[in-house]
């Protein structure tokens, strides 16, 4: 074979009519598109399995002249309830709550340093670091503080 049959040889297969029947085309394009959805739904997946509900907690009060009582109705994705007084957390021997249904306390506006005004608040907790304000409640006038 001299060179110029090489030469020619490389122009007919450069510009042959040769090249994948549609069938095999279409069928490799199909499979191709078939890995990105799968592909995409495993990352969509681990995305969607990472996220929690936000911890959610019902709360019922019964305030009095000089203290009110807290009483756990239900608990929702919560690991914890902490009480807080103005948005610090109250020693757990002044109040706490265990986040069970129907677990109740009582805590004195005078025990834990309450005002006219302070704000007594419920947070839930879902580890490691989800919190909600729960439930609220604003010391009133009518107190004994």
């Amino acid at each position: 074979m001299n060179d110029s049959q090489l030469i020619d040889g490389i122009r007919k297969f450069l510009n042959g009519d040769r090249g994948v029947s549609p069938v095999i085309a279409v069928a490799l394009l199909i499979l191709i598109a078939i890995g990105f959805a799968v592909a995409i739904q495993g990352v969509g997946s681990d995305l969607i399995g990472s996220v929690q509900e936000p911890p959610e907690a019902s709360i019922e009060d019964n305030p009095e002249k000089d203290n009110i009582r807290l009483t756990v109705e239900n608990v929702q994705n919560a690991d914890e309830l902490r009480i807080l007084l103005d948005g610090d957390e109250i020693d757990s021997g002044d109040g706490s709550l265990d986040p069970q249904t129907g677990d109740s306390t009582l805590i004195s506006y005078s025990g834990i340093g309450a005002q006219t005004g302070s704000e007594i608040s419920v947070v839930a907790v879902d580890f490691p670091d989800n919190e909600r304000v729960v439930y609220s409640y604003t010391v009133s006038e009518n107190a004994n503080v």
